[in-house]
């Protein structure tokens, strides 16, 4: 009987747990602070991206423009680390950052480029 009782109360503490958890990290994405630091660090991406891609070739401007705008990566690492996430959790969380701007810029860069086949 007790291990009934006990099995009930722990299925029905986890997702309350879990809730609040996931809770916090929400609120903390969704912080204008943080919006506002990936925004200028997507936005000096793409851009680094497009004016590498006229004087360079793709993969070039691909590889350099995360570069460019390391310092706002670095804005970006120091929000966390002024928070209560692991530094594990927080290189996954620039790399994914990372992850996801690279990804616009390579359909950036190749737009632009083609671009310039078309003329």
């Amino acid at each position: 009987m007790k291990a009934i009782l006990f099995t009930a109360l722990f299925l029905f503490l986890i997702p309350l747990v879990n809730a609040q958890e996931f809770g916090h990290s929400k609120q903390f994405f969704s912080t204008p602070g943080f919006n506002k630091m990936k925004l200028k660090y997507e936005e000096c991406v793409l851009e680094k991206g497009i004016q590498f891609a006229k004087v360079s070739t793709p993969t070039e401007a691909i590889t350099f423009a995360p570069i460019a705008c390391k310092r706002e990566i670095l804005e970006i690492k120091q929000f966390f680390l002024n928070s209560a996430f692991k530094p594990d959790v927080i290189t996954a969380l620039i790399d994914s950052i990372k992850e996801g701007v690279e990804i616009d810029l390579v359909n950036l860069v190749y737009k632009e480029r083609l671009k310039y086949l078309k003329d």
